[in-house]
């Protein structure tokens, strides 16, 4: 679908059996496994869920002038999304969420 101009982002059917709402990390692998690379994916999920959003000016990449959150992992998420089960540190709003 990429391949002929339709843009693409993450989302989930979130409550609906076999998908819970605490499980993104897992939602968005799913995408890995139907072969995008997980480049893409963390892509999708970020810049193109903020753009789709009419938010592309303002959220969805790290950028000075911009608001993010931050989720620090233990791995790169581009290299396989299983990493982000892995959770170091999230910071939101500028404040560390425990």
């Amino acid at each position: 679908m990429a391949g002929v101009g339709v843009d693409l982002i993450t989302g989930t059917d979130a409550g609906l059996p076999g998908s819970p709402f605490d499980d993104s990390a897992g939602a968005l692998e799913l995408y890995e496994h139907l072969g995008f690379a997980p480049g893409r994916v963390v892509e999708m999920a970020t810049v193109c869920s903020a753009a789709a959003l009419g938010l592309g000016e303002v959220t969805g990449r790290l950028a000075a002038g911009r608001d993010a959150d931050v989720l620090v992992v233990g791995g790169d998420p581009r290299s396989g999304l299983g990493a982000l089960v892995d959770v170091r540190l999230v910071l939101a709003r500028g404040a560390v969420v425990d």
